[in-house]
């Protein structure tokens, strides 16, 4: 198993931890978290299905954007910023891609105290929290 394989199975064991249903696709690194929970009362939804791709030379290469099933909008009906349509996931159903970039990226040899796939994941919600 190469490095980043094994860092790779222990930062999903980790994210494992708070999404115990979560999916992975070796075959283009998918990792899919079925019940994601969406903060407050902006949304139409409370939870929905989200999915990532972890890219290669990670983890000196940070993720970016996330996917959202299904279609969620603003309870304001107010149109959603850098949210399109995509193909993306290889997970059934319909997805909507968040252009997303996590603030702040500084991965360490030791992923308990760097930045990890646990603390990506958790910054979706930063970015439901600004609604449009």
């Amino acid at each position: 198993m190469a490095a980043d394989d094994e860092r790779i199975a222990k930062e999903l064991d980790l994210l494992r931890m708070r999404f115990p249903d979560l999916e992975y696709r070796s075959d283009g690194r998918w990792v899919l978290l079925p019940a994601y929970q969406v903060p407050g009362s902006l949304w139409d939804q409370a939870v929905v299905a989200t999915a990532f791709q972890i890219p290669q030379g990670y983890p000196g290469q940070k993720p970016y954007g996330f996917y959202v099933r299904p279609r969620v909008n603003l309870r304001t009906g107010e149109q959603i910023n850098n949210y399109t349509d995509s193909a993306e996931p290889p997970f059934s159903g319909e997805w909507r891609k968040f252009s997303w970039d996590v603030p702040e990226w500084s991965a360490t040899n030791d992923l308990r105290t760097g930045s990890n796939l646990l603390n990506y994941v958790l910054t979706f919600t930063e970015r439901f929290k600004e609604g449009a």
